[in-house]
């Protein structure tokens, strides 16, 4: 009887420590996943904006194409200008959408940018630079304008440009496009650079700098006259010059 007694105990204390092991072991198995999980989800909040300001930086540091291409999706080369909600101004003159490393990520590491010009009757896309790039500028299906004034003591370029030509605008120059007819015309501009940055003369001087500093540029002119200017600075692109309003009656 007492060896019968034993063996029952023995029985119920080895069932007993294996069904602590199991829950040991279950217990190990939950901890584990759970980081996996949380892992996982942040990866697909990060996928879910393709330009989140990490995901591009971590493109732009790659060390090779072929690491850069690992960290791409097909749809991080294609961009469209139609449905753009980012790079885009829009003024009373029409608008322009830029394709940059900033919000196309296909461009990032190959140093070239491009931007549509939609300007309406008489639209003219403001004078302006781009400092860290040289434009070309193709006329898609209008007439325009163009001028650029490269730096102290150089002469001023002015040409008109018609469908299926080009104009050069070289890095950081001053320049602008302006479309001589009553009917929409559309431009090209491609850069050597995939940030080539822009800075609307108007808007920056007399809306950037100090008031102080741009009267005693004009000569002393006095800061309530510089506020009057910035109350009718306007949004790029805007209808441009007054031969052109007159003619197509606007």
């Amino acid at each position: 009887m007492a060896l019968i007694q034993s063996l029952c105990m023995l029985a119920i204390f080895s069932d007993a420590l294996v069904c602590r092991q199991f829950a040991m072991k279950n217990n190990t198995t939950t901890t584990t996943t759970t980081p996996s999980t949380s892992t996982s989800t942040s990866t697909v909040a990060n996928n879910t904006n393709p330009l989140a300001p990490s995901r591009l930086e971590s493109i732009k540091n790659s060390y090779s194409e072929l690491n850069l291409l690992s960290k791409t999706n097909p749809s991080d080369f294609i961009f469209d200008f139609d449905k753009a909600v980012t790079g885009v101004s829009t003024g009373t003159g029409g608008r322009t959408v830029s394709a940059t490393a900033a919000n196309f990520p296909g461009l990032i590491n190959h140093g070239i940018a491009m931007t549509i010009g939609f300007l309406g009757p008489c639209g003219i896309n403001l004078p302006h630079t781009h400092p860290r790039a040289t434009e070309i500028n193709f006329s898609v299906d209008g007439d325009f304008q163009i001028g650029f004034f490269q730096e102290n003591s150089a002469s001023f370029v002015m040409n008109e440009i018609h469908k299926n030509q080009v104009a050069v605008f070289p890095k950081g120059a001053i320049h602008f496009e302006q479309n001589l007819n009553c009917t929409p015309a559309t431009f090209v501009a491609a850069f050597n650079s995939e940030d080539p940055g822009v800075l609307t003369i108007g808007n920056s001087f007399f809306g950037s700098l100090p008031a102080t500093v741009v009267g005693a540029s004009l000569g002393g002119l006095n800061i309530t006259t510089i506020e009057d200017i910035r109350v009718h600075l306007v949004q790029n692109p805007s209808v441009g010059i007054a031969e052109c309003r007159k003619r197509c009656g606007l």
